[in-house]
This record gives C-alpha cells, sequence and structure tokens, in this order.
C-alpha cells in the first residue's frame, strides 16, 4: 500500500505484514514480523519520535510469547544499559554508517525528533522473541518489534558522508516501499548495497546495480531469483556511497511504490505456495497389475498467520465416489487445512473413509519443515506401529486394508510431531587431565547415533567423537565419553543426535574449565552406571595391574588382572555377577607393587 496521506491505517512494512495503529496522541505503531530464521539485517523504524530500542524492540526487557527480542552488548548487562545476557559479549545491535555497536539500549532511541529524516538505520540480528533457549544457535522462532512515533511523509533529506567514496547507512523513512530510481540523489552512486538474509547462515550484502545505464533496472551481485530488486520495502535500510561535495537523499511522495517484495525479508507470510512450510498427504492403490495408482490426498500449510481452527482459507474435503483422504479440524474434513506454524507437540489427524479391501500406499512430502529435534512419524493404531518420516524428501509407507473392519477405521492414522530424542541429562567434569561428558537421553526411538561436538567459544562447534545408539528404549539410555587429556582452557560440549530418517537434534551446552594437573587412573564414568569398571591409566608404565573390587563389608568380591600397554588408554574390568548398589574400593597394585585405591559409587 503506497502511504500518501496520514487517514491511512494500514501498510505493507518491515517483515511480512505491518499494521499501523494510530493513537490518542497522533503517534502510530509500527509492527514488523519476524519469522523463525536467525540472521542478520538492515532495519530502520519509518518513524520519527519514537522510543528507546530497550522499551521497544526489547519489550522493556520483559517476556512475551512473539514479541519483542533479544539485544546483547559488548560489555555485561546491568541495570542502566539495558543490555541482555549475552553468551560471549558478542554485539547483536549496531548503528549507523560504522555499524557501531550499541552497548546502551536504554538510551538508544530509533530515531530523533527532527522535523525530517528523523529514522535511523541498524544492523540487527534477530534471534526470535525473548524466549530463553533463543540464545542456542539452533533454536529461534517469530516474533513482533513494535515501534510507536510519528508517521513520516513528504519530503526526507538524508545527509550522507562527506568524505569522497565514503558509504552512508539510511533507512527508507516511509511505511511503504520505496524505488531507488526515483529518489533524487546529489553526489550519490547509481547504486546501493543491501542485505540478503538468504546468503550463507546468517545473510549477506547484495550489491545493487543497474543492469545497463539508463535503464532503471537494478540486478544484485550475487543475484538470487526474487531477491533485491531496485524497490526497497518499508523498514529497510540500505548503503549508499558518496561520490561528490555535499552529498544528500531525497525521498519525496512520488517515490514510493506499489510493489512489495518481502521476500528481501526471508518471510513466512504472506504465504508463497511453492516454498511455505507444508506437509502434502497422497493416498495410492495397487491396481491388478502392481501399479501404484493416485486416489486421494491432503495438504496442511504452516504460518502463524493461520488460525488453529477451520476459517474461509480453509478447504472443505467433498467426498469421492471411493477412497476420501481428508484431514480432521474438531469434525471437519478438510482437503487443505491452514495452521499455525508447527510445533513438537502437534498431530495431524486424517479422516480416511470409502477404502476398499486393497494394498494402499501413503506418500508425505514436508517442504520447509526441517526444525532442530523435530520428528514426524506415521501411527497405526489398528497395528499399533509407529513408522518415522523423513522432514526432508519423500516417505512411502505400505498398508493394507483387510475384511477386518477394524483396518477400515476412518481414524486407523495419524500423524504425530515430535522430540526424535529427549536429552534429560548433559555434564561435563574434569578428571585430572581429562574431561569426561555424560548425557542421558529418555524416549530414544529411530536414533541411528550420537556426535560429540566441541568448541572452544561456544559458537563454532567441532564433531571430536561419535556414539551408536543403544536402540529404541522408553526408558533413560545413558552414555559417556571421555576427553582424554586436552589442552588447558575452556571447553564447551553439546551433543548432536541423529536419527535413522536423517532428523539432527541438539542438547544443550556445558561448559568446563580445565586446569592443569597431573595425569592419574581413576574410573570413568564414576558413578558407574553399567556392570563393568572403566579404568583410565595415563601415562602409565607397561605391565601387569593386578586389581581387586572390596565392598563396603570388606569382602572381595572381583579379582583381575589388567594387561597395560605403555601409554594412555581405557582399561576394562568386567564382573561375572551383576554388581549392587552401593559404594566398593578399587584396589590396583602396579607392576612396582605401589597400590592405588580408587573409590566408586555402584548405581
Amino acid at each position: 500500500l503506497v502511504l500518501r496521506s496520514t487517514s491511512t491505517t494500514t501498510a505493507m512494512v518491515g517483515q511480512v505484514t505491518g499494521t499501523i495503529t494510530y493513537g490518542a496522541s497522533g503517534k502510530v505503531q509500527v509492527e514488523r514480523y519476524y519469522p523463525s530464521y536467525r540472521a542478520w539485517r538492515l532495519v530502520t523504524a519509518p518513524l520519527s519520535g519514537t522510543g528507546s530500542v530497550f522499551s521497544t524492540w526489547q519489550n522493556s526487557g520483559i517476556y512475551a510469547a512473539g514479541i519483542g527480542t533479544y539485544v546483547t552488548g559488548t560489555i555485561p548487562s546491568n541495570a542502566f544499559n539495558g543490555l541482555d545476557n549475552g553468551p560471549q559479549l558478542n554485539s547483536s545491535l549496531k548503528v549507523g554508517d560504522a555499524l557501531t555497536v550499541v552497548n546502551d539500549t536504554k538510551s538508544m532511541l530509533l530515531s530523533t525528533n527532527a522535523a525530517s529524516a528523523a529514522n535511523k538505520g541498524f544492523f540487527l540480528f534477530v534471534r526470535g522473541d525473548r524466549t530463553a533457549s533463543n540464545y542456542n544457535t539452533a533454536n529461534s522462532n517469530i516474533t513482533t518489534l513494535s515501534s510507536s512515533g510519528s508517521l513520516q511523509t513528504g519530503d526526507q533529506t538524508f545527509n550522507a558522508a562527506t568524505t569522497l567514496g565514503g558509504y552512508t547507512l539510511i533507512g527508507n523513512p516511509y511505511a511503504s516501499p520505496i524505488d531507488f530510481t526515483k529518489l533524487t540523489r546529489n553526489n550519490l552512486d547509481n547504486s546501493f548495497y543491501a542485505w540478503d538474509p538468504y546468503l550463507s547462515s546468517v545473510g549477506g550484502y547484495v550489491f545493487m546495480t543497474e543492469t545497463f545505464a539508463g535503464s532503471g533496472i537494478y540486478s544484485g551481485i550475487p543475484a538470487r531469483a526474487g531477491g533485491q530488486t531496485g524497490i526497497i520495502q518499508s523498514s529497510q535500510a540500505f548503503f549508499v556511497k558518496t561520490t561528490g561535495a555535499s552529498p544528500s537523499l531525497l525521498f519525496q511522495e512520488i517515490s514510493k511504490s506499489s510493489v512489495n517484495n518481502l521476500n528481501v525479508f526471508r518471510p513466512m507470510n504472506p504465504p508463497n505456495p511453492a516454498t511455505m512450510p507444508s506437509f502434502r498427504s497422497n493416498l495410492s492403490f495397487y491396481d491388478n497389475t502392481g501399479k501404484v495408482v493416485l486416489a486421494d490426498g491432503n495438504l496442511a500449510k504452516f504460518d502463524d498467520s493461520y488460525n488453529p481452527g477451520v476459517d474461509l482459507l480453509d478447504a472443505l474435503k467433498f467426498g469421492n465416489v471411493n477412497e476420501t483422504f481428508g484431514i480432521l479440524s474438531g469434525n471437519t474434513s478438510l482437503v487443505l487445512s491452514c495452521r499455525p506454524i508447527l510445533t513438537k507437540a502437534d498431530t495431524i489427524f486424517f479422516k480416511l473413509t470409502r477404502t476398499r479391501q486393497f494394498k494402499y500406499q501413503f506418500e508425505f512430502e514436508p517442504t520447509e519443515l526441517e526444525q532442530d529435534n523435530l520428528a514426524g512419524f506415521l501411527e497405526d493404531q489398528f497395528l499399533h506401529t509407529t513408522t518415522p518420516i523423513y522432514m526432508s524428501g519423500s516417505t512411502k509407507v505400505d498398508f493394507e486394508v483387510t475384511a477386518n473392519a477394524a483396518s477400515a477405521a476412518a481414524d486407523r492414522f495419524r500423524v504425530v510431531f515430535k522430540p526424535s530424542v529427549i536429552y534429560t541429562n548433559l555434564t561435563a567434569n574434569v578428571f585430572n587431565s581429562d574431561i569426561g561428558v555424560e548425557w542421558n537421553v529418555a524416549n530414544e526411538f529411530n536414533i541411528k547415533g550420537y556426535d560429540i561436538e566441541r568448541s572452544n567459544d561456544s559458537v563454532n562447534f567441532t564433531k571430536v567423537a561419535n556414539r551408536t545408539s543403544s536402540g529404541n528404549s522408553a526408558s533413560t539410555v545413558r552414555y559417556n565419553w571421555l576427553d582424554v587429556s586436552p589442552a588447558v582452557g575452556y571447553y564447551y560440549y553439546r551433543i548432536r543426535s541423529i536419527s535413522n530418517n536423517n532428523v539432527i537434534g541438539y542438547s544443550n551446552v556445558v561448559k568446563v574449565k580445565l586446569n592443569k594437573s597431573t595425569p592419574a587412573m581413576y574410573v570413568f564414568p564414576n558413578p558407574v552406571t553399567e556392570n563393568s569398571l572403566h579404568v583410565q591409566m595415563n601415562s602409565m608404565p607397561e605391565g601387569a595391574y593386578a586389581t581387586r573390587l572390596i565392598n563396603n563389608l570388606g569382602q572381595v568380591i572381583v579379582t583381575s588382572t589388567i594387561y597395560h600397554w605403555t601409554g594412555t588408554a581405557t582399561e576394562t574390568i568386567q564382573p561375572k555377577n551383576k554388581l549392587l548398589s552401593g559404594i566398593y574400593q578399587l584396589e590396583v597394585t602396579a607392576p612396582d607393587k605401589t597400590t592405588t585405591i580408587i573409590q566408586i559409587i555402584v548405581k
């Protein structure tokens, strides 16, 4: 919508759909919706006389689902600077031509009270809302950033950097897209830099230049289909280059455009049917030649602009002569179900009627539904089976309707979305010169294995080891790994689970400090959680080591001999009988007859 008068009350602003609301004070409130994608963005608030970053984009430091975001700085937070505590004192907000770090969000205003061109340009890293887990690089969600102030209309003139060849960050002052070709440039280059959040991991700069001089058609370097054009969106900021004295950029009402290109913000709304998150379910049957014949299907779309119930955006399922395959919402069967963004507690209930005694096949095709640790499972309530579904790619599942009436039940099937694995504990502890990492998981199902990842800065993780899954289990499963003799310093560890259908799930991150210490001999893990004792021997001499395991009554219950080669290794003592819970002493006698006593606990 092109805003040309103060009587207009709605507009497309910023990320996805925006709204402008008039207040009694004559100020307006502008909201920008950000999708569940962690990235940097060049942004502005197209208003004058706004509040501070803290009172607007940080929601005054108050958590509210889907509102505000974290803003961290290069100094610790305190009651006066408004910053949020960051994992590494990294800045997530910069301002101005030099992208200066903002370390006081309470005093940093989104705009000035100037009569013209009052809005500022910012470089903002959007993590999602103020949910605690959004500090984790794997987590994010949708959030709304709000600001209020006076709508800017009429001529808006920005002065640019006076240094020849210098760059100036300018924010679109209007609650409307503008056409760069219709701006009045005074000693500024006929090109600009924008930010494309699709590039790399968290976005990248794209240089916009005319395809050929005077064409008015801009292309980007690098170029991306659906990316930045010569139309600059409301709440978007961009860089211009100075080419002469007294440079300036003039925005006028005639500069406004009715073309919205919200793909420059990587939006989730308005929906793009080709790329928006969706879950397509097809039903086919095998004919008498064995050929697969498509019979029916349905589609679920996911976006937070959708309501959880049935409304005009949903489409009813019309009954077919034979197989009729719909999605249930309450008691309504739908061919198209428009729903809020998928979470780890959602279920798609199917209604399958008018089947015949055939062999059938489901084909499930998720699009843009991959999330950390989100897995889909087809549940068959007739066979009482659970089948994993690929969250990227196609999954085909065969089933049969027989003479048993229960096999034709309309509610036989549903798809349940839930965590691929639930981490219940992760610890990292120093054992002399080594670090022991232990983690517990619950409801382990369809897991291929686990990668242990290590970092020195809590941001860049590297795989250092892996563990194969012990198999499907509804009870708690314990795993451990020993990081032998890493260098002195701080370490961060996390676990990355990999399912058999390629769903990735990360644990939280734990931090540990390793000080210099003398290598020794010890049992890991301790307490012992399995019926075996793993003795870590660091830089020990070669030879036979006699061991005795003594219970709290002084009784020797296990004797063995460890044959150890020179150096560092993990040796295992395997009792024949199951050890009872309690406190034990492991006595180890070295080849030189010196004895080491290690107290252990058996759970």
